[in-house]
Protein backbone atom coordinates (compact mmCIF):
# COMPACT_ATOMS: atom_id res chain seq x y z
CA UNK A 1 0.00 0.00 0.00
CA UNK A 2 2.96 2.45 0.95
CA UNK A 3 4.05 1.87 -2.42
CA UNK A 4 0.87 3.44 -4.37
CA UNK A 5 1.13 6.15 -1.67
CA UNK A 6 4.54 7.32 -3.42
CA UNK A 7 3.21 6.81 -6.39
CA UNK A 8 0.34 9.11 -5.62
CA UNK A 9 2.40 11.40 -4.43
CA UNK A 10 4.92 11.93 -7.14
CA UNK A 11 2.05 11.76 -9.46
CA UNK A 12 0.90 14.97 -7.80
CA UNK A 13 4.28 16.50 -7.71
CA UNK A 14 4.32 16.09 -11.59
CA UNK A 15 1.08 17.46 -11.83
CA UNK A 16 1.98 20.47 -9.85
CA UNK A 17 5.64 20.71 -11.70
CA UNK A 18 3.82 20.65 -15.01
CA UNK A 19 0.91 22.50 -14.66
CA UNK A 20 2.14 25.59 -13.27
CA UNK A 21 4.71 26.34 -16.14
CA UNK A 22 2.04 25.43 -18.92
CA UNK A 23 -1.09 27.11 -17.55
CA UNK A 24 1.93 30.54 -17.59
CA UNK A 25 2.67 29.69 -21.09
CA UNK A 26 -0.86 28.98 -22.46
CA UNK A 27 -2.46 31.68 -20.22
CA UNK A 28 -0.32 34.08 -22.06
CA UNK A 29 -0.67 33.20 -25.31
CA UNK A 30 -3.99 32.97 -25.21
CA UNK A 31 -4.39 36.47 -23.62
CA UNK A 32 -2.04 37.40 -26.59
CA UNK A 33 -4.51 35.84 -29.21
CA UNK A 34 -7.53 37.19 -27.37
CA UNK A 35 -6.42 41.02 -27.23
CA UNK A 36 -3.16 41.61 -29.83
CA UNK A 37 -3.73 43.52 -32.39
CA UNK A 38 -3.02 41.46 -35.75
CA UNK A 39 -0.14 43.32 -36.45
CA UNK A 40 1.95 41.81 -33.47
CA UNK A 41 0.10 38.54 -33.65
CA UNK A 42 2.15 38.19 -37.45
CA UNK A 43 4.60 39.84 -35.46
CA UNK A 44 5.31 36.94 -32.75
CA UNK A 45 4.39 34.18 -34.98
CA UNK A 46 0.78 33.77 -33.60
CA UNK A 47 -1.18 30.83 -35.73
CA UNK A 48 -4.16 32.77 -35.42
CA UNK A 49 -2.93 35.60 -37.57
CA UNK A 50 -3.92 33.12 -40.47
CA UNK A 51 -7.56 33.10 -38.75
CA UNK A 52 -10.25 35.83 -39.53
CA UNK A 53 -10.05 38.31 -36.63
CA UNK A 54 -13.08 37.14 -34.36
CA UNK A 55 -12.02 33.43 -35.12
CA UNK A 56 -8.76 34.12 -33.46
CA UNK A 57 -9.83 35.81 -30.79
CA UNK A 58 -11.86 33.25 -29.50
CA UNK A 59 -9.42 30.83 -29.95
CA UNK A 60 -7.33 33.04 -27.50
CA UNK A 61 -10.43 32.95 -25.61
CA UNK A 62 -10.54 29.27 -25.54
CA UNK A 63 -7.24 28.97 -24.47
CA UNK A 64 -7.67 31.33 -21.42
CA UNK A 65 -10.70 29.12 -20.48
CA UNK A 66 -8.82 25.56 -20.90
CA UNK A 67 -5.97 28.04 -18.94
CA UNK A 68 -8.87 28.54 -15.92
CA UNK A 69 -9.58 24.59 -16.24
CA UNK A 70 -6.59 22.99 -15.31
CA UNK A 71 -5.59 25.47 -12.33
CA UNK A 72 -9.21 24.64 -11.18
CA UNK A 73 -8.15 21.02 -11.49
CA UNK A 74 -4.89 21.79 -9.47
CA UNK A 75 -6.49 22.90 -6.89
CA UNK A 76 -9.74 20.85 -6.53
CA UNK A 77 -8.54 17.30 -7.32
CA UNK A 78 -12.16 16.05 -7.64
CA UNK A 79 -12.63 17.92 -10.56
CA UNK A 80 -9.15 15.89 -12.08
CA UNK A 81 -11.22 14.55 -14.94
CA UNK A 82 -11.34 18.01 -15.97
CA UNK A 83 -7.99 18.92 -16.14
CA UNK A 84 -7.16 15.65 -18.56
CA UNK A 85 -10.26 17.38 -20.89
CA UNK A 86 -8.49 20.55 -20.91
CA UNK A 87 -4.92 19.06 -21.50
CA UNK A 88 -6.51 17.20 -24.67
CA UNK A 89 -8.11 20.23 -25.91
CA UNK A 90 -4.93 22.32 -25.52
CA UNK A 91 -2.74 19.47 -27.00
CA UNK A 92 -5.46 19.58 -29.77
CA UNK A 93 -4.63 23.17 -30.11
CA UNK A 94 -1.34 23.12 -30.08
CA UNK A 95 -1.39 20.22 -33.19
CA UNK A 96 -3.83 22.68 -35.14
CA UNK A 97 -1.20 25.40 -34.42
CA UNK A 98 1.70 23.07 -35.66
CA UNK A 99 -0.19 22.13 -38.56
CA UNK A 100 -0.86 25.95 -39.34
CA UNK A 101 2.54 26.88 -39.33
CA UNK A 102 3.55 23.56 -41.56
CA UNK A 103 0.86 24.74 -44.13
CA UNK A 104 1.28 28.63 -43.94
CA UNK A 105 5.51 28.15 -43.36
CA UNK A 106 5.58 31.34 -41.76
CA UNK A 107 8.97 30.11 -39.89
CA UNK A 108 7.46 29.20 -36.22
CA UNK A 109 9.32 26.73 -34.67
CA UNK A 110 7.82 23.43 -35.12
CA UNK A 111 9.91 21.94 -32.13
CA UNK A 112 7.64 24.06 -29.46
CA UNK A 113 4.62 23.02 -30.82
CA UNK A 114 5.95 19.29 -30.51
CA UNK A 115 7.65 19.53 -27.26
CA UNK A 116 4.24 21.36 -26.19
CA UNK A 117 1.99 18.41 -27.45
CA UNK A 118 3.97 15.74 -25.67
CA UNK A 119 4.16 17.44 -22.41
CA UNK A 120 0.25 18.10 -22.19
CA UNK A 121 -0.78 14.84 -23.33
CA UNK A 122 1.33 13.25 -20.50
CA UNK A 123 -0.24 16.04 -17.90
CA UNK A 124 -3.25 14.87 -18.86
CA UNK A 125 -2.05 11.09 -18.47
CA UNK A 126 -1.00 12.19 -14.63
CA UNK A 127 -4.50 14.15 -14.70
CA UNK A 128 -6.64 10.73 -15.94
CA UNK A 129 -4.77 8.81 -13.50
CA UNK A 130 -5.27 11.23 -10.64
CA UNK A 131 -8.94 11.14 -11.49
CA UNK A 132 -9.30 6.97 -11.70
CA UNK A 133 -7.39 6.95 -8.60
CA UNK A 134 -10.04 9.33 -6.71
CA UNK A 135 -13.05 7.03 -7.90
Amino acid sequence: MAGHGRFALARLGLIVVLTVPLALFHGFVGWHKAFSSHAELVQHKAWTAHLPLALGRAVGWLELALTAALIIALLRPQLARMGAVACGALALLEAISLLTHQIMQDGAPALQNVATIVVTAFLGWLYAGRASAAT
